[in-house]
């Protein structure tokens, strides 16, 4: 029998394996091609990452209001309109001189001096994605330097995706236990975390998502973004999509039907309980 608190680790496992096996992003088959264009623009060519982060603190800092005039219209994202007011550029260059902010901005171009692997795995991606779904805008990539953001890692409209490096610097980076982050959450603080989660922040608005009303309902919202993934990084390993360790996934794979069992047992699939949704 299975302790009650595994229901948080499993339940995405089984919508992927169990429910949607069957399903597609639309009428097509994952990879058949469309004749339709992106109604955003053009079909996406190379994806380039325009890198915030590089921008901010490479300006220097006798003319730091001259730089940020510089970036200004490429990066309007982060610094908006008013970024030449008094207020502003101290506030940006408050945030620069910050050491702690600097320690990192260095971690980050250690750990990421270039990020053409990134643009590659988003190129490949976005070129699916407008094959399955051509209505939907190709986003601009942006990186930056976030102050540890780690309830915002991806921030996704449908214009832009925004990426936090320095909450990817590696389960190793000696930061985040410092900050009492809990091995199991820096796990999933690596590289090659970045893409699935971008594309689950993405599939988000493509679900007219409903508040659930029953553990069901989650499930089933859990295993669409997982389907969306899979059909966008073909060549991903699972447990990276999912956010477990491999050891994880094998658990689950092995104990599909006691799984399954527990939950059925302890009537939790229409469990209206928001602590049995979590």
């Amino acid at each position: 029998m299975l302790s009650k608190n595994l229901k948080q680790i499993v339940l995405p496992v089984i919508l992927l394996f169990s429910m949607l096996q069957s399903c597609n992003l639309t009428d097509k088959k994952p990879g058949d091609s469309s004749e339709a264009n992106n109604k955003a623009g053009e079909v996406p060519g190379k994806t380039e990452i325009l890198r915030y982060e590089k921008a901010l603190f490479s300006i220097p800092d006798n003319n730091f209001a001259g730089g940020i005039k510089d970036i200004a219209d490429e990066y309007s994202i982060f610094l908006g309109k008013n970024y030449d007011s008094p207020e502003a550029l101290n506030q940006l260059q408050g945030f620069v001189k910050d050491r702690q902010n600097q320690d990192v901005y260095a971690e980050c171009m250690k750990r990421y001096p270039d990020l053409d692997w990134l643009a590659n795995e988003f190129t490949k991606a976005l070129k699916i994605l407008n094959k399955e779904i051509p209505e939907v805008k190709t986003p601009r990539v942006y990186t930056y330097v976030s102050g540890f953001d780690f309830d915002y890692p991806i921030k996704y409209a449908d214009t832009a995706i925004i990426i936090a490096l320095d909450m990817y610097l590696g389960s190793d980076y000696d930061g985040y236990p410092k900050m009492g982050i809990p091995v199991y959450i820096s796990e999933r603080l690596t590289p090659a975390h970045i893409m699935p989660d971008c594309l689950k922040e993405m599939a988000l608005p493509l679900l007219k998502r409903t508040k659930a009303s029953v553990l069901l309902d989650a499930m089933i919202e859990e295993g669409k973004i997982l389907h969306f993934c899979s059909t966008l990084l073909p060549g991903t390993d699972d447990y990276l999509k999912i956010g477990y360790t491999k050891e994880q996934l094998e658990w689950c794979i092995d104990n599909e039907n006691s799984i399954w069992s527990f939950l059925i047992e302890n009537e939790l699939l229409y469990s209206a309980d928001a602590q049995s949704m979590s």
